[in-house]
């Protein structure tokens, strides 16, 4: 496709030429009022920068729309077609703070914003840094638990040579933030810190890493953060395995993905008539292999062969068994590849399961391009439901567990229950209300 573009006739490229030139400014509107608030921005010697592919992910400067104006700008010359999709975040580049980038705070590639272009010019609205939009006073204090037991038993962790921290959305990812054991000899080790970057009631991204380079495998962890009372988070291993993670004897388990109406990352729908589907991770023993060159191994089947142990051929369920030894990690994780291209999810952003059963275990059916992530521990209360509305013809259901997947029924017979995509650690989802139909839903574990 890069050459083809080189090709293109003399004539063609005079007729996109007037399309182009008209092309007017795209104006990017933040509102740094909370922020100078907080003290994470200080007009008077921090930058402000909009990034993104328009300026090469660079950086160009905001200034005040005007004087005193807590509300800055930047107008930026985008030459591309009605149409067009860009992401962009903002940016505060501080002597004091450190580089601090927005957080997850649109639709975007990595929690990017994203706007459509409009080749006559516009501005666009105007968005509060990191969409925090109230000033949230002194803060919550937030105590960080983490136990290092398997770390410690294999050696890989030594308390008297390195060092455990907590990183996060509400540190800007710095390093600084250092963990101790609870008392000598222990392996939980904890932190507290007062979190006032982040509004309450909002999800909160951290991970924990020692020495500065060992990060958690895997998508980030994340908890709601308190409305009022200080918060303690529950005891988690490190990387979700401990002295009990590993299998007590040998285990087949047998994985499985709906592939009906899958895209990948950049929307393409898979054919189910020539499409392959490959599975790759860390499970029973195996590592990651190189993108994109699967071996057959690891090829998923949709033809009803016990060879495969896929249950029904041609019904869009692909299926594949492994043998997982005694000794061999519990935790599963892994990520489909529709022709084994990475296109299911973006990086870190895996599937997550636990042998829960040995003998053979068949892990819960997945649905290409939703990545639950099931926590070590299944929680024993999901909590409650709560639905709003109808207004404007719409619903709104929400809830407070993280872990709980939401599922939908329109009959309540039990084969009827369908996850809700990528309603795992959402909290809030909004529906349309349908006359002709009834509809229930219920949390349930990943």
């Amino acid at each position: 496709m890069k050459y083809a573009l080189f090709k293109l006739s003399l004539v063609a490229l005079t007729s996109l030429f007037p399309i182009l030139a008209i092309a007017q400014t795209t104006t990017f509107r933040v509102d740094m009022s909370v922020q100078i608030a907080i003290g994470r921005y200080n007009p008077n010697n921090d930058r402000l920068l909009v990034r993104g592919p328009f300026n090469g992910w660079s950086g160009t400067d905001l200034t005040p729309v005007a004087k005193n104006s807590s509300v800055y700008e930047a107008e930026i010359g985008i030459f591309d077609f009605d149409g067009a999709q860009f992401d962009y975040k903002f940016f505060i580049g501080s002597a004091t703070s450190g580089d601090i980038w927005e957080g997850n705070v649109g639709p975007g590639q990595n929690g990017n914003r994203r706007f459509i272009y409009q080749s006559g010019g516009q501005v666009l609205d105007t968005v509060f840094f990191d969409d925090l939009t109230i000033n949230p006073g002194r803060g919550i204090e937030v105590t960080f638990q983490v136990d290092m037991s398997q770390l410690l038993q294999d050696g890989l962790f030594l308390p008297e040579f390195d060092w455990l921290e907590v990183r996060g959305a509400f540190n800007n990812w710095a390093p600084g933030f250092e963990l101790e054991a609870l008392s000598e000899g222990s392996p939980i080790y904890t932190g507290t810190t007062i979190i006032n970057s982040i509004a309450p009631g909002d999800s909160v991204e951290y991970k924990y890493i020692y020495n500065g380079g060992q990060w958690e495998n895997g998508r980030n962890r994340s908890f709601i953060l308190s409305r009022q009372e200080p918060q303690t988070l529950p005891v988690r291993y490190f990387n979700d395995v401990g002295p009990d993670s590993n299998l007590a004897e040998d285990t087949e388990i047998i994985i499985t993905v709906d592939m009906n109406n899958a895209m990948t990352l950049n929307g393409t729908s898979f054919n189910l008539e020539t499409d392959r589907v490959y599975i790759n991770g860390e499970f029973a023993g195996f590592t990651w292999w190189e993108w994109p060159f699967p071996s057959d191994d690891f090829e998923l089947l949709d033809d009803g062969a016990i060879e495969s142990g896929d249950a029904v051929a041609g019904d869009g369920i692909y299926t594949i068994r492994f043998q997982a030894l005694a000794g061999q990690s519990r935790k599963v994780e892994y990520k489909f590849a529709i022709n084994g291209e990475d296109n299911e999810a973006g990086f870190r952003d895996n599937h997550i399961r636990y042998i829960r059963e040995t003998g053979t275990y068949p892990l819960p059916l997945d649905q290409f391009g939703d990545m639950v992530r099931e926590p070590e521990i299944l929680p024993a209360n999901l909590g409650e439901l709560t639905i709003e509305g109808p207004v404007d013809g719409l619903i709104t259901i929400r809830w407070e567990n993280t872990d709980a997947i939401l599922q939908h029924s329109a009959s309540l017979t039990p084969d009827s229950w369908q996850n809700v995509p990528d309603s795992q650690a959402t909290r809030q989802m909004v529906f349309s209300v349908s006359e002709v139909s009834e509809n229930y839903f219920r949390l349930a574990t990943p």
